[in-house]
């Protein structure tokens, strides 16, 4: 969560909390493979824009001579193939025999441009392989590339003069719809050159901007790691800083990680002493962040580790699909509440999805539903409220006849509530028990992929902020925008404080000047929110007010007096029990120890 998600999380928390005590107490191809000639396919001549090509200078006779065998397939001329199904359409370099260019063909960046994930220019993979000549790179090498008939399968072989195979990758794509690339590394033809037991992996990625906000993009971008003990961890999503953390623990895969996409690598063996590092600068407004990731592939796990890629989106149903954990690339919010997200708030949104209702109106119904649903607790807890009410009087009767004595009033308070039947914690345990809804939703919607790109009456995206007035200047905490969606919220806020303090048992002018402040106070921190949440806040605060207005015409309060005058009659002379007993207990002997001292002071 960013920054000043979480400082506005954690201030809309202490609000409701405030309310709470003031206001209410990789196999070989079955088809046919040929290679594909066709500039559908092949784009012969040198590609430009190679960043981390490496240019043949040398003679294969020379480069024999410093790297054996290995050099007689160093020189090359450079041809482009691809791969691709319906959502993703991968290239691939036969000078280096890897990914180059990485195109999700159903999503756009937030400017309406093709979305790439890798480009030549901010990705470069090493495959260092120890062998008798010194460690080479794999990745400089040339192939040459058979393309699948279908055009979903890819071989990229390094072959010598003599018709002998050192290495040959398979690169494929399992279904139509997947954003998944099995690779498969078959290295036996090297293996009499090769000494060591582990590829080294090096791994650059710039993450390039591809959302509109800048700021909250950075503070959703990090490295996601998951252990062979599933365990899932990551770096510092927030930290302005360098982040560098060596990993001992074998990892199952590590995925560079956006808001609404990551590109990840994945094993079902292990990878080992993994060292991630992510960095950024603040100026560079083409890169989010860049990372460098390193780890260590064991050769004796190559021909059953089925290494695959992934390069898609952060939906929660497809990353479910790839692998144990992936999922955990969607965020969900603290452990304590995902599980809301998971069994009910996913598949209610999936459900109403079916309807083609829009968005907006998803939204609304979901709020409704939630709302609803916790209703009840929002009556009782208005019960509560009127009971305090009408004991204010009398509790005004004590505070005038005990004076100063604070701990005298506080245990004919007790007594008081005793007597009645009334629990002033009544209150506060209905609204604890929405806050899990509460900060499950918070989490949710800012998170969710499907709201990218949607528009909503004049948010053009719910996925972020929605702006009616872009400011020439930007104002420290606030921004350069003005959104509308966190304006109707301030106003409904307002609302929402007003209904709570005409129905509070105190009446304290600070505090109420303090609940009235507090929503103009929190428009600094909302308004870089995603619309979709504002919109969500905005929603809720206007069915609490109605919830509100109709509880006070079903709550009866002569009827509650009524009941509360009897209780008083029953529990007359009823000795305290259980809690309140021990409550007694430790304030007579606060207060006798605070006599005691009362006397020995003079």
């Amino acid at each position: 969560m960013d920054k000043n998600q979480t400082t506005g999380f954690l201030l809309l928390s202490a609000l409701l909390v405030g309310y709470m005590f003031f206001f209410q107490p990789e196999t070989p191809l079955e088809d046919p493979i040929q290679t594909q000639e066709s500039t559908a396919n092949v784009v012969e001549g040198q590609t430009e824009n190679q960043t981390f090509q490496t240019t043949a200078v040398e003679s294969d006779s020379v480069l024999m001579q410093k790297f054996g065998v290995f050099g007689s397939v160093m020189n090359g001329t450079s041809k482009e193939v691809a791969i691709e199904n319906e959502n993703v359409k991968i290239t691939f370099d036969t000078k280096g025999g890897n990914v180059t260019d990485v195109l999700l063909k159903t999503y756009q960046t937030y400017d309406k441009k093709p979305l790439h994930l890798v480009d030549p220019a901010h990705y470069k993979v090493e495959e260092k392989l120890p062998t008798q000549y010194g460690v080479i790179d794999i990745n400089t090498l040339n192939y040459t590339a058979n393309v699948s008939i279908a055009g979903d399968k890819v071989e990229m072989i390094a072959q010598t003069a003599e018709g002998n195979v050192l290495i040959k990758r398979t690169y494929s794509l399992a279904d139509e719809d997947t954003y998944v690339v099995d690779y498969d590394l078959d290295l036996s033809g090297a293996q009499p050159f090769i000494q060591g037991q582990e590829i080294s992996y090096v791994w650059h990625q710039d993450m390039k901007a591809v959302e509109k906000d800048m700021k909250t993009s950075r503070q959703k971008t990090t490295v996601n790691y998951f252990t062979k003990k599933d365990d899932f961890d990551y770096l510092s999503m927030t930290s302005t800083s360098k982040e560098e953390e060596a990993i001992q623990e074998p990892l199952a895969w590590v995925s560079a990680k956006q808001k609404f996409f990551n590109v990840a690598l994945i094993t079902d063996k292990q990878f080992n002493r993994a060292n991630l590092i992510s960095d950024y600068n603040e100026d560079n407004t083409e890169i989010v962040k860049t990372f460098d990731i390193a780890f260590q592939i064991p050769l004796s796990s190559l021909e059953s580790a089925n290494l695959r890629y992934y390069f898609g989106p952060n939906d929660y149903r497809v990353c479910e699909a790839v692998t144990t954990g992936f999922e955990d690339n969607v965020y969900l919010g603290w452990a304590w509440t995902t599980p809301l997200s998971k069994y009910i708030f996913i598949p209610i949104f999936e459900f109403l999805e079916e309807f083609e209702l829009g968005y907006g109106l998803i939204i609304f119904i979901m709020v409704v539903l939630v709302k609803s649903v916790l209703y009840p607790l929002t009556f009782n807890s208005y019960k509560s409220m009127a009971k305090m009410r009408l004991l204010k009087p009398e509790m005004d009767e004590l505070k005038e006849k005990y004076g100063d004595d604070q701990m005298k009033i506080q245990q004919e308070t007790m007594s008081l509530y005793r007597k009645v039947g009334a629990n002033p914690l009544s209150g506060c345990i209905p609204m604890l028990a929405q806050m899990p809804f509460f900060v499950a939703l918070y989490n949710f919607f800012p998170n969710a992929l499907q709201l990218r790109g949607q528009s909503f009456l004049w948010a053009d995206d719910l996925s972020t902020y929605d702006s009616i007035l872009d400011l020439p200047f930007s104002i420290p905490a606030y921004g350069d925008h003005v959104s509308l969606f966190t304006l109707l919220w301030a106003v409904s806020m307002l609302g929402y404080t007003y209904f709570q303090n005409q129905s509070q048992v105190q009446s304290n002018p600070q505090m109420q000047m303090v609940s009235y402040i507090s929503p103009v106070f929190f428009l600094f921190f909302f308004n870089s929110f995603a619309a979709g949440l504002t919109y969500y806040y905005l929603v809720s605060n206007c069915i609490t007010i109605v919830q509100q207005i109709a509880s006070k015409k079903f709550v009866n309060e002569e009827k509650i007096r009524a009941v509360m005058e009897e209780n008083k009659k029953k529990n007359a002379n009823k000795k305290a029990g259980g809690l309140t007993a021990r409550l007694d207990k430790a304030m007579k002997e606060q207060q006798k120890a605070q006599q005691e001292n009362k006397k020995k002071n003079k």
